[in-house]
């Protein structure tokens, strides 16, 4: 395949490739040591064939989308630069659905250093023959499409990003190994100074406290042996039981030292106990918790512990994963299996990370979990180096609740839980009263919100606090809910302050304030395999080394003075780039805490207590959507967890512009990636498309789609009842391209969308018809769009909202005047049962109120003053007459005493119109209340 053009190469040439991917042939070499030696095609087919073959082709695949040339490069698809399509090729491969050795080619032209020509030529290859090609189905725009002026950052996924479902644990853990692959560091050098650093006195506490381990008369160590007592099978239970009762005399020791607080930690141990809250049942093998309750000291001055059993996950302060196999240290299931653990603390704590550690057989390796992804030490074997378990036992359990990860910024007094702003110059105190939402993952954003008031203020009037944890290339959410607030934009959250958080008077981030810098540190990026190992050692850290030399010193010297002794300093740190650096192409990227308050709370959309709520948030969603992109801005992130409705259910807010754009920015921010809700996510965008407003409409109509299906009104405590449906449930773990294929079938056939919307709940089985007349708006002719088109705003809105029933049968109603008008009416009526809403509310030149007939003066639509039919009007006037006239009357509910030959029955007077029964009326009664007083 030649390259496209003249100009293509031009390109090329002007920017290029040089040591970019030096990285990349790092990471490879490290792994695969003689691949570079013997490289051909057939032996790089090969390697992507290996077990962790895939993951070497998505570190090239994403290393070569970052380059700058890929953004300049054209695609051969459209009107997007090849770096879109690069991340299309990425979801491709990420796929099992496509073959991984078609990538052999171009790792073959990388690692032998072909020139960049040839590079780029083997890229334009893989995609043309990888590529799905979606059939248009409508005709493409006439001029291009904001949308493809921007660059387009490409779409990650995190156990954060399913719908609102049941978890379920082996979708739950695969997609948590691919969320945290992406940013796995171990090996890492002075990772223990890092972590452990700030603990006073530890180093000289554990060195006297690792001396007494060796007493003559009763050593627990001896050097050349180990721990006296240590289960040379390494049996789980057996280093269980070991350990808890190594510690108990550790931690008398340390009293013995002059040092008491260890009593506030203890060992769990819970192999056989599953921890309370959690959707999940998991169990943990090991692990640090808080110690509650009291304890005594037997005959031997071992410590007894008399504390109240661990039993959730809100006591874990360290998780703890043990092996009896040796070989599993520095392999996937061990951390993995620990990953999970630091995610339920993540989830039932505030924490700014989580400290664990694996211990497979003897060895030993400590892990730091963060919103950036994991980190950890070398291993060392606890049985040679004792000295160094000591120290990192000692130090989890001499820890205060800030060295452990807890957010020192949620803080509380008498009782109450609280944040600290600056606004306008001034510190405000925000009183935290509900936890309303959190996100249960570990790299992400891990949006947190919570419902609040400002100290001081009597009304106490809610505002939402909300923390995230944003790529520091990201736009600021707070500025641009600022701008939006500023220009008027209706049906959003109202913007009150935003901010960067402070911990320790710096920025709150991941690699300075919560690694300590060790995101610039050199490290492994993937688990060994072992078949691949060579005879290199593995990456020594300084602090090891220099704790390895204090054992070695001390076996000749046990009795000298601690005071003697002193950290052997740390080797010359060498940069991530240097051609010895073993980072892959895939950086990991800081990420840094802010928090934005807003006015105006509410509740979930999928909360909400009757069919009338969910359509009135659904409406005022599309509404400031549309008023966002009428001051520039797009949203980009419509989900069932982004719309919510106002505190009496009369309206919709859409609000998180975490992932929202100016449209007037033509370049990406320079994140990495962003995240979302793929479930409601468009056909198109699920296929890479460049972002647009047509896309988060699309988005609208799945929200709608998914509460029908799932959502069955609420029990008899108020909660609402959410019923589980594999066939969508399925949808939170497909691939993007799979969840495409999905949805694409459901909706391209009209039969097979009607045979779905026939398994709405029996709560919205009747909004079916509106979800199916929605469809043909959305997916025209069955097929998604390509144009983008304006009107479609005011077609969702005006389409199958406002109905009823006669006799038994639906009658929906087309707006043709001013939607706007007609909703705000309908609404005023329900509201307030009779009378005519105020001008401002109403069209007076379409609604009119025509009360001569009626002294009680119910509002009706003439029906002459609209282009409607006449049986759209009188549809009209039933719905709202039925409403005002049962307000009124409220025992006539379900046709139960109702006055058929009143003069003031609008129903009586308005079937006469059309012809109608009196034997109709109670069936009228009964359906059309059953749908219109929810």
């Amino acid at each position: 395949m030649a390259l496209p053009s003249e100009s293509i190469i031009e390109l090329i040439e002007a920017d290029p490739i040089k040591d970019e991917l030096n990285p990349f042939l790092a990471t490879l070499t490290s792994t695969y040591p003689n691949a570079r030696a013997v490289a051909s095609v057939a032996t790089c087919e090969s390697l992507l064939l290996r077990r962790n073959g895939r993951d070497l082709a998505l570190k090239l695949i994403g290393a070569l989308q970052l380059l700058p040339v890929a953004s300049a490069l054209p695609s051969t698809a459209g009107d997007i630069p090849l770096s879109g399509e690069i991340a299309l090729l990425y979801s491709r491969i990420s796929s099992s659905r496509t073959d991984v050795k078609l990538v052999a080619g171009l790792l073959h032209a990388v690692v032998t250093q072909e020139d960049d020509q040839k590079i780029w030529k083997k890229v334009y290859e893989v995609i043309a023959r990888t590529r799905r090609i979606p059939q248009p189905t409508t005709p493409p725009p006439s001029h291009p499409s904001f949308a493809s002026l921007f660059q387009q950052t490409p779409w990650s996924f995190n156990t954060g990003s399913f719908a609102d479902t049941s978890e379920h644990r082996n979708q739950v853990d695969g997609a948590l190994k691919e969320e945290l692959l992406p940013g796995l560091r171990l090996d890492i050098p002075d990772f223990v100074p890092a972590v452990f650093g700030q603990v006073p006195q530890l180093d000289e506490l554990a060195e006297e406290v690792f001396d007494k381990c060796q007493d003559r008369e009763r050593p627990l160590y001896q050097q050349g042996a180990g721990w006296t007592k240590w289960p040379p099978s390494a049996k789980e239970e057996l280093v269980l039981e070991w350990l808890q009762d190594l510690m108990k005399r550790l931690t008398v020791l340390v009293n013995i030292c002059g040092s008491h607080s260890t009593a506030r930690r203890q060992i769990y141990q819970g192999p056989t106990v599953y921890l309370d809250g959690s959707p999940i049942k998991r169990k943990m093998d090991i692990g640090i918790a808080a110690r509650h309750g009291q304890s005594k000291s037997k005959e031997d001055g071992v410590e007894e512990k008399l504390s109240i059993p661990i039993s959730n996950w809100d006591e874990i302060l360290v998780t703890g994963e043990l092996k009896s196999n040796v070989v599993l240290d520095g392999q996937t299931p061990a951390w993995l299996d620990l990953a999970t653990y630091a995610r339920e603390v993540f989830r039932a704590q505030d924490r700014r990370f989580v400290l664990g550690f694996t211990l497979c057989g003897s060895m030993m390796r400590l892990w730091q979990f963060d919103r950036s992804g994991s980190s950890g030490s070398s291993s060392f074997d606890i049985n040679e180096d004792g000295f160094r378990f000591v120290h990192a036992m000692l130090g989890y359990f001499l820890m205060n609740d800030k060295q452990l990860g807890c957010d020192p910024t949620i803080r509380q007094s008498d009782g109450k839980c609280y944040v600290e702003v600056g606004r306008a110059g001034e510190t405000e105190r925000l009183i935290l009263t509900k936890l309303i939402k959190k996100q249960a993952l570990i790299a992400g954003r891990a949006t947190t919100c919570w419902r609040a008031y400002r100290d001081g203020d009597e009304s106490k009037t809610s505002l939402i606090v909300k923390d995230s944890w944003q790529y520091e290339e990201r736009p600021e959410e707070g500025a641009l809910i600022k701008e939006a607030t500023d220009k008027g934009v209706r049906n959003i959250a109202r913007y009150y302050h935003h901010e960067t958080v402070q911990v320790d008077g710096k920025n709150d981030d991941t690699s300075e304030n919560v690694r300590k810098g060790l995101m610039k540190k050199c490290g492994r990026t993937t688990f060994r395999e072992k078949s691949f190992i060579d005879s290199e050692a593995p990456a020594s850290e300084s602090l090891g080394q220099a704790l390895a030399g204090r054992t070695q010193s001390r076996s000749a010297s046990r009795k000298r003075s601690s005071n003697s002794t002193r950290m052997a300093p740390p080797p010359a740190k060498r940069s991530c780039s240097s051609p010895r650096s073993r980072n892959s192409g895939t950086p990991t990227h800081n990420r840094v805490r802010r928090r934005v308050i807003t006015r105006d709370p509410g509740r979930p959309i999928y909360e909400a207590s009757s069919r009338v709520a969910v359509i009135n948030g659904f409406l005022g969603a599309i509404s400031g959507h549309e008023s966002l992109l009428n001051v520039g801005i797009l949203h980009r992130d419509v989900s069932i967890g982004n719309i919510i409705l106002t505190e009496n259910e009369g309206d919709g807010l859409l609000i998180d512009l975490d992932l929202a754009i100016k449209t007037s920015d033509n370049q990406a921010s320079g994140a990495p990636s962003k995240t979302g809700t793929k479930t409601f996510m468009a056909i198109g965008a699920l296929y890479g498309e460049p972002h647009s407003f047509m896309h988060d409409l699309e988005s609208f109509f799945w929200v709608l789609f998914w509460i029908c299906i799932h959502h069955d009104g609420l029990d008899e405590k108020g909660k609402v009842k959410r019923r589980r449906v594999p066939q969508y449930e399925k949808w939170n773990y497909e691939d993007t391209e799979q969840l495409a294929d999905s949805k694409g079938g459901l909706v391209v056939e009209e039969e097979r969308f009607n045979k779905a919307t026939a398994g709405f709940t029996n709560t919205f089985q009747s909004l079916a018809p509106c979800v199916r007349t929605l469809r043909q708006y959305v997916f025209p002719n069955g097929k998604r769009w390509l144009g983008e088109n304006k009107e479609l705003y005011s077609q969702m809105r005006a389409e199958k909202f406002v109905f009823a029933t006669w006799s038994g049968k639906a009658v929906f109603i087309k707006h043709y005047t001013s939607i706007d008008a007609t909703i705000a009416a309908f609404r005023w009526v329900l509201d307030n049962g009779e009378g005519r809403p105020p001008e401002d509310v109403y069209n007076d030149q379409w609604l009119r109120n025509i009360d001569d007939a009626d002294s009680e003066g119910d509002l009706y639509i003439d029906s002459s003053a609209s282009e409607g039919s006449q049986e759209s009007g009188n549809s009209i006037e039933i719905a709202i007459e039925c409403k005002a006239w049962v307000d009124r009357a409220p025992s006539t509910i379900g046709g139960k005493d109702v006055d058929n030959n009143s003069s003031h029955n609008p129903l009586k007077r308005l079937s006469s119109r059309r012809g109608c029964n009196d034997d109709v009326l109670p069936q009228f009664i009964s359906s059309g209340l059953e749908i219109l007083d929810f």
